[in-house]
């Protein structure tokens, strides 16, 4: 990889960091606060997309974090269509799914415990790592 093009990957303000001996990318996305206010209901943040220069890497690792205030933490996933990852706590970290599309968005989805009051979903955090996409060569 030239310098030229490691400093394109690595602009501080896009939380996207690229590794050459691993090959591999990563980006972070912050999306707004969520409020879960009703029962059986699910409640979702703003579409997760990746900045341009990591445009189809392929999520291979996910760490997440969030903080529930107001009540108990309600129930997550963390979502691509309709395939969804269970998360077990307000911070961890997993693998991600086979099949998920670096190119398609993700999303936290939220839902009420049983017979638990409304909340405020905040201080939303999502990472994802994974090998850097095929460059192709002119």
């Amino acid at each position: 990889m030239s310098r030229r093009m490691a400093r394109w990957l690595a602009p501080p303000l896009l939380g996207l960091a690229a590794t050459a001996a691993a090959a591999t990318l990563s980006w972070t996305a912050t999306p707004a606060a969520v409020r879960v206010a009703g029962p059986d209901r699910d409640y979702h943040s703003q579409p997760l997309t990746p900045p341009a220069p990591a445009a189809g890497l392929v999520p291979a690792r996910l760490s997440w974090r969030y903080r529930a205030r107001g009540g108990p933490p309600p129930r997550a996933w963390l979502c691509q269509a309709d395939r969804c990852l269970r998360l077990h706590g307000q911070r961890g970290r997993a693998s991600a799914p086979a099949g998920w599309d670096g190119e398609r968005p993700l999303r936290f989805r939220f839902r009420l415990a049983d017979g638990a009051g409304p909340v405020r979903v905040e201080q939303l955090r999502l990472t994802v790592t994974g090998p850097a996409p095929a460059q192709s060569s002119e």
